[in-house]
């Protein structure tokens, strides 16, 4: 990889805010694609086909007032945009007539000038990380029909890719692993169930139809 500065001259390294030309050694060029994100080896960033997400809602179209499950609409995050649907509404915040904030579990929708938590489902995989991690990357835009209608923040996502987690999850765990004084092995590759509830990685229990003959003693 190769990195030139504004004048055109090879640089070592470049600071946030510089412009700066990047030229990769890659066999194919059309595999870059805007929305694609440099990163670290050892601490790739994860993409995600579905994140929870806390959002302020702007104002709606005038003839879809409400914001509901199965809402599709066109999401701006870093350098990438596409199709997204809301899966689930988990929470609504707005302030009714009295003045008074009030707040609703599993709501059936959400209206203008409110802040809801939801779940949503971007049409392809894309790049993220917790706003809490990268704000640059935690943050985005829904656009209905040429029109700002929310912004929001990621809060957690459901890994696309299996062991890719975040810069942020690798190093708590490193961080965990040394102050127990743990020793990595190579080991046979365990399948991993994510639980978007909690925001927690499980190994995937064995199907009945997967416990070898043999091994039932060992699995009482």
């Amino acid at each position: 990889m190769g990195l030139l500065d504004g004048k055109g001259q090879t640089v070592r390294y470049a600071a946030p805010g510089e412009n700066v030309q990047i030229f990769l050694n890659i066999a194919n060029e059309d595999a870059v694609k805007r929305g694609d994100v440099l990163c670290n080896r050892d601490t790739m960033m994860p993409a995600t086909d579905l994140f929870e997400a806390e959002m302020d809602i702007l104002d709606l179209l005038d003839y879809k007032p409400l914001m509901t499950k199965g809402y599709t609409c066109i999401m701006h995050i870093h350098t990438y945009n596409d199709e997204v649907i809301i899966k689930d509404l988990i929470s609504t915040t707005e302030t009714d007539e009295k003045g008074e904030i009030v707040t609703k579990q599993k709501p059936q929708f959400a209206r203008s000038q409110s802040k809801v938590i939801c779940r949503v489902q971007p049409k392809n995989p894309v790049a993220c990380e917790k706003f809490d991690s990268i704000q640059q990357m935690g943050r985005f835009t829904l656009r209905d029909e040429g029109r700002t209608i929310a912004v929001g923040k990621v809060l957690k996502y459901k890994p696309y890719s299996k062991g890719v987690v975040g810069a942020s999850a690798v190093a708590e765990v490193t961080k965990k692993m040394a102050a127990a004084n743990i020793v990595t092995v190579q080991a046979p590759v365990q399948e991993l169930v994510y639980n978007m509830d909690d925001d927690t990685l499980a190994v995937k229990k064995p199907e009945m139809g997967a416990i070898a003959e043999g091994d039932e003693d060992d699995q009482e």
